[in-house]
Formats: structure tokens, sequence, C-alpha cells
């Protein structure tokens, strides 16, 4: 029997996903069971690797995603704060490594770390893969021959050849070429239209890179596809206010880097001016989601040392199409629903905005009307970020809506989250009205994403940062039969809380104070997980505001306040 939530899920996936799903997974059961009696397709190709051009490119903006170190013969790789040991040859389907998403194992075979490794090293490790990681064994599009880690491996096998060129030995540097050039046709036969989103910007990137890296038709080709690809991705991905569709400001870096290279290795003309206006835009993005202690926001899935620093992109971008754009101090981006307010004291950002891309909402949470809030460089109000992309307690909680900064009934989620990428009913947002000016910041909105519970409630928000800075925020709930209204604020793990003589309750954080009234509502505190990072968990505290029971109207009140006017506070 099909669960509900399924169709409810497959009703939004356009029919061309759909389509170039079937069609892999057909592919893909044809080409294993060929492998299994074709002695050819389980060796490393003898074929004579294509010429290479001229002027190969150079490494650019690499972020590695871990770390890797050599001593005594031993490997030591640490990927999303779990490090692990091999030794030469290298197990690279180690059964422990194929648990869940794969993720850790996908790290492995991105090999986007290699620039830390010695030229023998670096040899040793590149040989003992392309002889052990043949394609079409059963499970192949997993890890070792899926598109989006060979995206991210070919990339950095052209540019450490480019480095290291001079110091390779001829018979390693040819089987190099060789591998290479078998994985530009890999991935040309099996792009990732599928899922489309970020994935797709990675297979478009590698592919720029074959175009630069082999001359004659083999470049060409490579080229020619990555500019069809790009030309349609652009308007698909790419929201009129310039933020990336899937919503998420790590992966909007993510997809900004790799844009940049693109930019970086394309033929002067209309397609590459058209990527340098969305660029622009971008890059404005990325500055106004960086939050004053200099990391990017948490909405959504990501992490604060997830994709390339916020520096290394204004420096990459610099070098290649200006001066970076100076942070706003209000700024809305209506299409992706985010509105944020910077002055010299605090920094906010606000999400009224859908959960994602009805095609893609991997990688979206229930965060509608949550927000992060920062107290000069000290983050106060966060977002709980996500620990891993394996199904579980900690991927659910993760993009839960009792994880947000919003308010739940009965502790539902806003959306139908299941499985670790999967969202079936979702809510419908509607910003009222919005005022970001100097002189007023104010968003009103509301979404329908309980209207499936009793009563059909809609929940509306109305936040306003006054001219005295303090944050106020109303909600309301129309509709509903006696549900339990709660609105949450997690707290960063610096921020103690002390309750005053009117039990009101002070955050503070250094010179950071934050003064909650909240008198429509019974505030508890629960110990909470806080991820900034994958595979790093703190634990902090969550206040808990206990509203009563829908429908109603609650408000509270976060109020700026000094050190000095709390210095009798211990």
């Amino acid at each position: 029997m099909i669960s509900g939530r399924f169709p409810r899920t497959i009703r939004y996936t356009p029919a061309r996903q759909l389509a170039h799903r079937a069609m892999l997974m057909t592919k893909r059961r044809a080409l294993s069971a060929l492998a299994r009696n074709i002695p050819a397709l389980k060796t490393p190709p003898h074929k004579k690797a294509p010429p290479l051009a001229g002027d190969l490119p150079a490494p650019f903006l690499s972020g590695a995603h871990g770390t890797v170190s050599v001593k005594n013969g031993q490997y030591t790789f640490n990927f999303l704060n779990s490090p692990r040991r091999f030794t030469l040859p290298v197990d690279w389907h180690r059964e422990d490594l194929n648990t869940g998403t794969r993720l850790w194992k996908l790290n492995l075979h991105y090999f986007d770390y290699l620039h830390q490794l010695e030229n023998a090293d670096f040899e040793a490790l590149v040989s003992d893969w392309i002889a052990q990681n043949r394609p079409f064994k059963p499970g192949y599009w997993l890890d070792s021959w899926n598109s989006y880690a060979m995206s991210i491996r070919l990339v950095a096998w052209m540019g450490e050849y480019q480095r290291r060129q001079a110091h390779l030995g001829y018979a390693f540097a040819e089987r190099m070429i060789a591998s290479i050039a078998e994985q530009a046709r890999f991935l040309q036969a099996n792009l990732e239209e599928d899922i489309g989103g970020n994935h797709l910007i990675k297979n478009i990137r590698a592919l720029y890179w074959c175009g630069r890296f082999f001359a004659g038709e083999t470049g060409c080709k490579a080229t020619r596809t990555a500019n069809r690809l790009l030309a349609r991705e652009l308007d698909r991905q790419i929201l009129p206010d310039g933020f990336h569709f899937e919503l998420s400001p790590a992966y909007h870096c993510q997809v900004l880097a790799d844009l940049l290279d693109c930019w970086r290795l394309m033929a002067p003309g209309s397609l590459r001016a058209k990527l340098e206006s969305k660029l622009v835009l971008m890059a404005q993005i990325a500055s106004d989601f960086t939050h004053p202690d200099g990391l990017i926001s948490l909405f959504n899935d990501g992490g604060l040392h997830m994709t390339v620093s916020c520096g290394a992109l204004k420096d990459a971008y610099e070098t290649l199409l200006g001066p970076w754009p100076q942070a706003l101090s209000g700024s809305q981006y209506r299409a992706a629903g985010f509105f944020l307010k910077r002055t010299s004291k605090l920094f906010l950002a606000y999400d009224a905005g859908r959960l994602g891309p009805d095609g893609l909402p991997a990688h979206a949470h229930g965060d509608v009307f949550s927000f992060e809030l920062s107290l000069g460089q000290q983050r106060m109000i966060v977002d709980t970020g996500v620990f891993e992309y394996n199904a579980g307690a900690r991927r659910a909680h993760s993009r839960a809506t009792v994880a947000h900064n919003t308010l739940t009934l009965d502790d539902h989620d806003q959306g139908e989250f299941w499985s670790a990428f999967r969202l079936g009913r979702r809510p419908g947002v509607i910003v009222n009205s919005a005022c970001i000016t100097a002189g007023n910041w104010m968003v009103d909105a509301r979404h329908d994403g309980y209207a499936h519970l009793d009563g059909s409630p809609v929940h509306r928000r109305v936040i306003t940062i006054s001219d005295d800075e303090t944050i106020s925020i109303q909600d309301a709930i129309a509709g509903g039969r006696g549900q339990r209204a709660v609105a949450r604020l997690l707290l960063h793990p610096s921020v103690e809380i002390v309750r005053d003589d009117r039990d009101h309750i002070l955050l503070r954080s250094g010179e950071a104070r934050l003064r909650l009234e909240a008198e429509s509502a019974r505030v508890s505190v629960v110990e909470r997980p806080w991820w900034p990072d994958f595979g790093c968990e703190v634990m902090t505290r969550q206040l808990v505001l206990d509203y009563g029971t829908a429908p109603g109207e609650w408000s509270f009140q976060l109020h700026l306040e000094t050190a000095a006017s709390h210095s009798n506070t211990s």
C-alpha cells in the first residue's frame, strides 16, 4: 500500500525530472548486468589519452571538504568532523562507509583534498583509485561513479595535474589523463538532470573545465554541453532577485563559487554577459547574509564552514569582476522571501518565503517566519543547523519546525518532511505587506502549513523593528480548534539566561544584552542541540513560549540593552 505522503510528494516533481530518473534507473541496471559478463568493463581503459590544450586551467577557489594527512604509510582523512584511517591499497568501499546517504564516502571520492599531499602520495592515491574503481559495478552511481562526486573529482584532478605536471612520471600522467577523459565522457552521458539544482551546476562547472583542459573535439563537446545547460539553468535556478532557488545561504555561496569559476573559463559572449549580471546579484546576497562574525547564515541545509569562506568568495569576485558589494542596512529579497536588517548594533535575517522549489525541496526546513539575530559580533538567536544527511532523529530534528525560531501548533511541522530529503505537503506563504526602509522595518505575512489540522488554522506573524531597535513579534492563529500554540527561540551556546525581579528574561553574551518580554506567554527553558557544521554538536538552550490554545493572538518583544543598564545583575 502506497503511503499518502508519496503521491503528495511526487505531484510537485516536474515530469522531465521523473522521466530522466526513470531513464537513469533503467540504464544503470542494464549496465551493471552487462559489466558482470564483459571483462573489458572491469579493467581501466587502454585508449590513448586525448590531446591536452596548450594553456591548462589553474586551480581556482578550491575549498576542500576535509583534510588528509599521511604518516608512516597511513592516510588519515577527516570529513564531516569524523576522522578515519586507511592504508594502500585503499578500501574505497569499506563497509562502515556504506551507511545512509554515504556522505562521508562521497567526500572520500571527491579528491578535492589532493593539494594537501606530496607528489608521491598524490600519485599513489590517484593510481590506486583508478585501478580499483571501475564503473558499472552494482551501486556504482552511489559513490565512486556518482556524477556529483565525479564533477568535484574531475576539477580537483585537472587542477592538480596543471599544478604538478612537471613533477609527474610519464606513465602515471598518461594513465591519469586517460581516466579524466573517461570520466568526462561518463559525466556527459549521466548528467544529474533528475536532481538538478546545485548538482547540475557542479556538472556544468566540471564540463567547462574539461572544455579548457582538452584540445580538439573532446574539449569542444564538453564546452557545447556546458553552454547549453548553463543557458537553461541560469533562469531556472537563479531567482529574479539573485537568490539561488534552493533558498539555502550556504548552498547559494557554493553555487556562486561554481558560477564564478564557470565565468572565468567561458569564452566572451552573450551567455557570459548574462552570467555576469547574475553574479553581481548573487554577490550582494552573499554579502548581505554574512553575519558580523564573518560567517554565513544557517537557514535551511548548510554549515558555517560547509563551502568556500565568505572571505575567499570576496577575494575571487574582486579578482574577476571588481569590488565586492557592501552589505546593505536593509534589504528584501521578495522572490526568495528573505528580509534583513543591519545596523551598527544588530543584524537580523528573517525568512517569510516558501520552503524551497517544488521540484527540489531536499534542503528545505520548516522555518517559515524563523529568524537569526546577532548583536555586535555575537550571534544570539541561531538556526539549529545540520548535523548529518543520514535519515534518523538528528536529520528529522534539523528539518522540523520545533527546531526553528517560529510557531508550532501541537508541535506539527509546517511541511510534510520525511526520509532524509523528501517533502510532501507544503505551506503556501503570502507576504501581506513589507516596509524595509531606513526608518521603518516591518514584515506582515501568513502561511497555511497547518490548514490540514482541525479548524484549518492559518498562522500570521508581524515582525517590526522600531527606531530604538526593539524587535516586536505578533503571532496570530485564525481558525484551529484548541491546538497548543508555542513559539521558540534557540540561543547561541555562549548566551546566559538571567531572570530579573520583574520575571523578565535577560539574555547576555559578553557585552551583548537582550531582554525578552513575553507577557502573553509562559516561558520555559529546554536543552537542545546546535549543529553549526556537519558532525559538530553543541548543546545549548531553547526558550519555549507557551501561548495557549488556538485560535488567538499573542506577542513578545526583544529589547537591546547596554551592559551598563544591567551592571547590578549577577
